[in-house]
Formats: C-alpha cells, sequence, structure tokens
C-alpha cells in the first residue's frame, strides 16, 4: 500500500491546509461558488490535475459547490499522495479567487 500516513501525520499536514478535513476517513473539503460557471471552471481544473498527477480523486459537482474526496482506493486510507493532490488543489483555487 502506499505510504498511508498514522493519525500524528495526518494531524501536521492537516495543519497546514486550508480547506481540508477528515470525514468517513477520506481528506474532504466542498468549496462553494457564487455561480455555476465558476464551480464548473474549478471542477475541470480538479479533473486536470487528477489527470496530471493520475490521482483520480471522487469529486461532486452541484450548482455552485464542488465536494471532493482523497483516499487511497486500496485502503480508504489517506495517503501522502492525498496530501500533495489537497495542496495543489489549494493552490489551483487560490489562483481562481
Amino acid at each position: 500500500m502506499t505510504d498511508v500516513l498514522t493519525d500524528e501525520e495526518l494531524n501536521k499536514a492537516l495543519e497546514g491546509l486550508q480547506i481540508w478535513g477528515i470525514k468517513t476517513g477520506k481528506l474532504a473539503t466542498r468549496v462553494e461558488f457564487e455561480n455555476y460557471k465558476e464551480t464548473v471552471f474549478f471542477a475541470n481544473a480538479v479533473f486536470s490535475l487528477a489527470e496530471e498527477k493520475f490521482h483520480h480523486s471522487e469529486v461532486t459537482v452541484q450548482y455552485g459547490a464542488v465536494e471532493i474526496d482523497l483516499c487511497s482506493h486500496e485502503g480508504e486510507s489517506v495517503t501522502r499522495k492525498d496530501i500533495n493532490m489537497a495542496e495543489k488543489i489549494e493552490k489551483r483555487l487560490g489562483k481562481m479567487n
């Protein structure tokens, strides 16, 4: 399995993230937008990052919101790869604002 984080490592990593938390064993976030166009633009940016990094997140697109879950699909655990992806998503979101 890929570098599963211990609880201590995960808590430390979460300190460096702005919009993420743990939900049902996964790194999760919900980002809200004022309109559908911004929502879809952000979702597409996440999809592009997922393809680029070969890390396919669970993404739910709603009118005005995008929900993202990150975890290792092998063991439903959070890994360093998930944290790295979360950091890249936050960075991309920052460029949009």
